[in-house]
């Protein structure tokens, strides 16, 4: 398979988005960003992903931005090496996006709850699913560049990688250009999952490899930017009704049979 470079998955995923909408509104926390176009969306703000610019005394000035027409203005970011200009970007990118129709609502990491009790699965990222299930004894590891107690860093994961049946990420992987590492590394998957605050809901990202995207949607920004505000820095401890959690699937009936089957079922 031949894998797009960032910026042309970037473009091929902007190319439905909607281009006559302007940024009227930004919010920047410690660990979030929402921004408003036509609708809010989110994107995690990943500090300290190596490639990207993060340095004390940066400008973080995003005022500038208001009014500007949006998409635009979020190829412009997402073409950036700083790490803030980015996020703004892909949140930006986001709120232009149709919102997704054809859906399973829910969360994607239960889909493959109960075939990753039985065949080897990986995390690449943190997901608080994932140390549980590691804890429970089932065959999952956690693949980090920025490892907890128990993980695996990522320069170190090849055996752990190249052995999953199962491969969860999050969207940084798209963010920070490591996608088609990803999918270089994990060549035995059977399902591939993107899931997270900065997932696009794109079907562009099925050419890319995935089978399901589980995307998060803004349902009440207030409630999403008190907790942000507050600190809070995971989605699955965001207030009821603020988020809500969609799955894009490539081939519904092709991704169930394939799960009941590494299942055992």
């Amino acid at each position: 398979m031949t894998f797009p470079e960032y910026d042309h998955l970037i473009h091929a995923i902007a190319a439905s988005a909607d281009h006559t909408q302007v940024i009227e509104d930004i919010r920047i926390y410690t660990n979030w960003v929402l921004v408003k176009t036509g609708r809010w969306s989110l994107s995690t703000i990943f500090r300290g992903m190596p490639g990207l610019e993060d340095k004390p005394g940066m400008d973080s000035w995003m005022g500038d931005w208001l009014g500007k027409p949006a998409l635009e203005s979020a190829l412009e970011l997402l073409s950036s090496r700083e790490t803030l200009r980015r996020a703004v970007g892909m949140a930006c990118l986001k709120s232009l996006l149709p919102v997704p129709t054809s859906v399973m609502s829910g969360n994607a990491v239960m889909m493959v709850e109960a075939a990753a009790a039985r065949v080897p699965t990986c995390f690449i990222g943190y997901f608080k699913e994932g140390a549980e299930w590691r804890e429970m004894g089932r065959p999952v590891n956690i693949v980090e560049l920025f490892p907890r107690p128990g993980d695996i860093h990522w320069d170190d994961a090849k055996e752990v990688l190249e052995e999953a049946q199962i491969v969860l990420m999050s969207g940084l992987t798209v963010v920070n250009d490591t996608l088609a590492e990803v999918i270089r590394r994990t060549p035995n998957a059977k399902v591939r999952v993107m899931m997270g605050p900065t997932v696009p809901p794109s079907p562009v990202l099925f050419d890319c490899g995935l089978d399901l995207l589980g995307v998060t949607l803004v349902s009440d920004w207030t409630l999403m930017a008190r907790y942000a505000e507050l600190g809070g820095g995971s989605i699955a401890y965001s207030p009821s009704g603020a988020l809500e959690k969609v799955n894009l699937v490539r081939d519904g009936g092709r991704l169930i049979e394939r799960l009941k089957e590494l299942a055992g079922e």
